[in-house]
């Protein structure tokens, strides 16, 4: 066949043009069209190799036969035909001696490599680096399908198609699949990804089919915001406004005008009428984070809000109806901070209708991988790296046996930074994870708030009464028994000494503790 009858200038800059609209696959497709009038071409695919063929990625495929992506391993023999000419141009019009060599027959692994379906093969490397190769194959299921004219022309056609590849693909390290922009992840797609928190999905799944207030309780860091993300997006109001609101990062003096909104000149420095995070919201979803850090003053607004379903901006004279949904979240222990006085006791039981408790990353340690994979792969793309670094079996062993206060969060940071100096230094061949903990609380510096743990055990919820003697007998026992003067329960409960020995009455602790009590007071 004639060179010119392959070859025109107008099919190779077609080539490159599909080639940056659509990548190798499209641009292989459009190849295989255009061939396949003038050659018996029923098959192209392309592989980035090693020089050696000892480490091979297929990279593109006009068959939708599912092929092996790698093949590597110094025990194995290579997978691709006349190994020996990896860097030279190959035509083969016979494959039969290749497809019942005994080797490749005993090997199982090796059954969906292209050249044991096809009967001949025109192979062009198409660009070369230090240490690898790219190579395009044309197969047929024609004997004598190709000859050595079909060589030059074909590599004439792919000039400026070969030229494109070795500036995007030549720094590709082999030993690493390249980093891919990875698809923004849904708050459902966070809880999938982690079968430590299959829980937790099936209640989402079923919170989400009503209009209810839900109440996420779990450390700081263990995911409140991905669940609440996961309900908005798989309840009725998907698609419609989802309010993310931090209630600790409000100024007291600005918490109205936030929420609900203000008149112009409603005060110094209202320039203009501004609808609050409320309004904004209306029709979908208000995700309060870190409810417990409202102040009492505000918690009274917000649960008349919730209550009446109407707000009313900052000098104003008319309440506007909104139709929101409330999720809340926090760390803190709230029924020990309604004990303590801290957060009311009506808003506490407003919002805890459904509570979802999001369990911590020390119990869900089988996430950890799965979680490291993730990170890694998402943030190698965004950081420009080559190839997915390697973690070792070593390393996360270490990430494993690690106890993770700060959660999901403390991972993510620490898989980031890991990253970072694995792209600083040139000669690392994996990562190394620098675990920074937190520093321990000295003696000192302890108080009653270190015993909350012991007031509510996990996945318990007591009543307040209860969770109120609780909290009272934890408070005795840190005072060593002293009601009133300095360091005296009567001073951190913050109540009268009668209403104190009302309680421990009620408790049964004034009959068997009274001596003893008696003693402490004088």
């Amino acid at each position: 066949m004639k060179d010119k009858g392959l070859y025109s200038e107008n099919a190779a800059k077609s080539c490159l043009v599909m080639y940056r609209m659509g990548g190798l696959r499209h641009v292989l497709l459009y190849l295989h069209d255009i061939l396949r009038a003038r050659l018996p071409v029923v098959r192209i695919n392309t592989l980035y190799c090693e020089r050696d063929a000892s480490y091979i990625i297929s990279m593109a495929d006009t068959s939708t036969v599912s092929v092996s992506n790698k093949y590597a391993g110094a025990q194995r023999a290579r997978p691709l035909v006349m190994s020996e000419k990896i860097e030279q141009p190959c035509l083969i019009n016979d494959l039969s001696p290749y497809q019942h060599d005994p080797d490749v027959l005993r090997n199982p692994q090796w059954s969906d490599m292209p050249y044991l379906h096809h009967v001949s093969l025109l192979r062009l490397p198409l660009f070369f680096n230090d240490n690898s190769v790219f190579l395009i194959n044309f197969w047929s299921d024609t004997a004598g399908a190709f000859r050595q004219e079909d060589i030059r022309a074909l590599g004439k056609l792919l000039e400026p198609l070969a030229e494109e590849l070795r500036i995007n693909l030549s720094d590709m390290k082999l030993h690493g699949a390249r980093p891919q922009a990875q698809p923004t992840f849904t708050g459902m797609d966070k809880l999938r990804l982690c079968p430590g928190l299959v829980r937790v999905r099936q209640i989402v799944e079923k919170v989400a089919r009503s209009d209810t207030t839900v109440l996420l309780l779990g450390e700081t860091g263990a995911g409140k915001e991905a669940v609440a993300e996961a309900i908005q997006q798989t309840s009725a109001r998907k698609g419609e406004p989802f309010i993310k609101v931090n209630c600790g990062a409000i100024p007291e003096e600005l918490v109205d005008s936030e929420l609900f909104g203000h008149e112009k000149g409603a005060f110094t420095g209202a320039s203009g009428t501004r609808a609050g995070y409320f309004e904004m919201a209306d029709g979908g979803t208000l995700f309060l984070d870190e409810i417990g850090e409202m102040s009492l003053s505000s918690q009274v607004r917000l649960l008349r809000v919730l209550d009446t379903g109407r707000i009313r901006r900052v000098g104003a004279a008319r309440e506007i109806p909104v139709n929101v949904r409330i999720i809340a979240a926090t760390h803190d222990d709230l029924p020990l901070k309604v004990v303590g006085g801290r957060f009311r006791r009506d808003l506490w039981y407003r919002l805890s209708v459904l509570p979802v408790t999001i369990p911590s990353l020390r119990e869900r340690k089988d996430d950890i991988p799965i979680l490291v994979q993730h990170f890694v792969q998402t943030k190698s793309h965004r950081l420009g790296l080559p190839c997915l670094p390697h973690v070792s079996e070593e390393e996360m062993h270490r990430l494993l046996m690690y106890e993770w206060p700060g959660n999901v969060r403390e991972l993510e940071h620490t898989v980031e930074r890991a990253l970072v100096e694995f792209s600083l230094e040139s000669a690392a061949r994996s990562m190394h994870f620098e675990i920074i903990p937190l520093p321990e609380v000295g003696d000192g510096e302890k108080s009653v708030v270190s015993s909350v743990p012991s007031l509510r055990q996990p996945g318990e919820w007591p009543t307040l009464r209860q969770m109120e003697e609780r909290y009272i007998r934890e408070v005795l026992r840190h005072c060593a028994g002293k009601l009133t003067g300095t360091d005296s329960a009567t001073g951190l409960l913050d109540i009268h000494y009668t209403t104190l020995r009302s309680h421990m009455r009620r408790m049964g602790l004034l009959e068997r503790e009274n001596d003893a009590v008696s003693r402490k007071e004088s």
